[in-house]
This record gives structure tokens, sequence and C-alpha cells, in this order.
């Protein structure tokens, strides 16, 4: 699906299968559905975002705050001890509501050194939230009525 010149996909996080290859590796935002704080998975997660050079991340559900300092503290810990890194800084956000966290992904998010032309959406909600995610998608890529 290509919504305002960002392909978007969704992939579902799960121990069971290489979501890794899902996700882009340049010039690419992620949205992070995280319902519960499973700190072992988050760590994962955290950790692959940035090996895959993402460059924004936005953070989406009951734990939203929660995966978005992890991943703050991440960053902080890797510019600490010289660890791997993106070239280009990472820019988080958390959001509270999906529609303003997907539409921002979709039309807000803006960085002068990484063109962001995809979306990855990464589901930790074991599927629970990707109907709702993929109904607004689907608003969204219809565009505005008129």
């Amino acid at each position: 699906m290509e919504i305002n010149n960002r392909t978007v996909s969704l992939v579902e996080y799960g121990t069971d299968r290489n979501w890794l290859d899902q996700l882009p590796q340049h010039g690419w935002l992620c949205v992070l559905v995280v319902e519960e704080k499973r700190r072992s998975y988050a760590d994962e997660v955290v950790a692959k975002l940035l090996l895959r050079d993402v460059a924004w991340v936005c953070t989406l559900g009951a734990a939203s705050e929660w995966a978005h300092d992890l991943l703050d503290e991440e960053i902080v810990f890797r510019e600490v001890e010289a660890l791997y890194l993106p070239p280009h800084d990472v820019i988080t956000t958390w959001h509270d509501e999906l529609e303003e966290c997907l539409w921002f992904a979709l039309f807000s998010a803006r960085m002068e050194a990484v063109i962001i032309d995809q979306v990855a959406v990464l589901d930790m909600t074991k599927g629970a939230a990707l109907p709702r995610i993929r109904a607004y998608l689907e608003t969204l890529a219809a565009g505005p009525n008129e």
C-alpha cells in the first residue's frame, strides 16, 4: 500500500517468525505498536530497529511511553559505549491515539538527513491491533471524501 508517497507495510512481531526480514533497511519510519511491558521482547526489537538504520520511531499503544523511553535509553547507552548507531539521528515520539499516530507517520514526520519513503508498522500485540490499523490505513489510502 502506498500513502502520501510512502510505502506502508504491516509486520507482525513474533518469536516464531522472521519479522526482521520484513523491515526496510533505509529511509524508513517505524510505528511500533506495544500494549504490554515485556522487556526481553522490547530489548530485541529496539536493538534490531537501530541495526536496520531506522530514522524515526513512533510508539503507539498502552505501553507506548515505556517503549519510547526504552528506545531513548538504548540510544544514549550506545552513544556512551560507542556501539553501533545509524549514521543519522534517530527521532522518537510516542502517541496515545492510533489515528493521530498513523497520520503523523504518513504526513508529518520529516527529517533533513533522511528521506522517509517507507513506513513499517511493527505490531507487538499478537495481531490484536491489526484490524483497526488496516481499516484506518485503507481510509487514508482512499483519499479525502468529496
